[in-house]
């Protein structure tokens, strides 16, 4: 009986001892590849195209004081049309052109402590203009010359125009495959430099994540879906 017990003991202290083994070879062997992974360089490439923006966006606005409001609305009104025909004077299309809601705000009298009363002091009305054109030297040019409104006496202000380039799209498979082109050249070089190896395949090219995409003026591009990103961007 005891003959066989210690017969037992043994060959499980030997499947321990060769479990052991295994374990130890196999930890080597992981720490050696996660050393050479280490030592190893990712390379991402680079493609570059310049771009002219086709489309331009321009807001302006309109804003009066009235110590009436329906007077204000009416002298509102009035400036509004005035501008709207400048613009089609100009070049500007009725579609082009979009009217957003008109804002009003009321301000209160102040009494000798600088308190707010309850007495009304005037109405502020406002009405915010957007042109949208594909002819963007018409724009840039209309927004150069906003002070001709002002000269007639109308309140209005106008803000910097903002450009983009709708046909990114289109452009993404070349820009991808010459970033990819750019990868696979940079780690040949820098393999040759230092005596090492290219390894790998290169990365699928919609998974590419250095293409850049550079404006010949820093404005932003509007992709097709309808999102905007800046025209010098990273595409992921």
């Amino acid at each position: 009986m005891n003959q066989t017990i210690q017969i037992l003991g043994k060959g499980v202290a030997l499947i321990l001892l060769l479990a052991c083994v295994l374990s130890s070879i196999i930890l080597g062997r992981s720490l050696q590849q996660m050393r050479k992974d280490q030592e190893g360089i990712l390379v991402k490439g680079v493609a570059e195209m310049e771009i002219v923006s086709d489309l331009a966006m321009w807001n302006s606005s309109i804003s009066i004081r009235s110590l009436d409001l329906a007077q204000g609305y009416a002298l509102l009104g009035e400036q509004t049309q005035q501008a709207l025909d400048y613009l089609k004077d100009q070049g500007i299309e009725e579609t082009q052109i979009e009217l957003a809601t008109i804002s009003v705000s009321t301000s209160y009298k102040r009494d000798a402590r600088g308190a707010q009363t309850s007495e009304i002091d005037h109405y502020s009305l406002s009405q915010r203009i957007t042109v949208e054109s594909t002819d963007v030297a018409l724009i840039k040019q209309l927004s150069k010359d906003a002070s001709i409104l002002i000269s007639r006496g109308l309140g209005f202000a106008s803000y910097a125009p903002d450009f983009y380039f709708t046909g990114l799209e289109p452009l993404k498979l070349d820009l991808l495959e010459q970033a990819s082109a750019n990868a696979r050249l940079r780690a040949d070089r820098l393999a040759t430099s230092t005596g090492s190896r290219v390894k790998g395949t290169p990365v699928p090219l919609h998974r590419q994540r250095s293409t850049l995409v550079r404006a010949a003026r820093p404005w932003p591009c509007l992709l097709e879906d309808g999102s905007r990103v800046p025209s010098s961007t990273t595409a992921t």
